[in-house]
């Protein structure tokens, strides 16, 4: 929001730089919806700015490594399931079209999340990476 201020942007303007509602810039804005990473830098770049992440893998304790790799592992199994398919076919797949990547990047998230829930993320990252089954 600062940014989006100091540059002179209204939320609408801002909306239709990035192809989103002003309720949309609204709801990030005030903390109602989550969005990547990604959809972060896309607005920082929108106005000029840039995202910087810095990600230790080596602060992440061994017992959290083990939880996210489980996890990991469900979720591929899950969305086996959901698509009726191999589940090697199904890790590939999402290796492939970005959803492990998602699921690792977001894990502390998506783990607070329903199953159905978690098969749907997926099935929306790998289809915006070209992933269609």
């Amino acid at each position: 929001m600062n940014v989006r201020k100091e540059k002179g942007l209204t939320q609408e303007a801002l909306g239709k730089m990035v192809g989103m509602s002003k309720s949309g810039i609204s709801k990030i804005e005030n903390g109602l919806t989550h969005i990547s990473a990604e959809d972060a830098s896309i607005l920082l770049e929108a106005m000029g700015g840039q995202l910087s992440i810095e990600v230790r893998e080596n602060d992440m304790g061994e017992k959290s490594k083990e939880m996210k790799c489980r996890f990991v592992t469900i979720a591929v199994q899950w969305f086996a399931e959901a698509k009726q398919i191999a589940k090697s076919k199904a890790y590939n797949f999402l290796t492939l079209y970005k959803g492990i990547e998602f699921l690792d990047n977001n894990f502390r998230y998506e783990q607070t999340l329903p199953k159905e829930v978690i098969v749907n993320d997926l099935i929306r990252i790998c289809e915006k990476n070209g992933g269609r089954l």
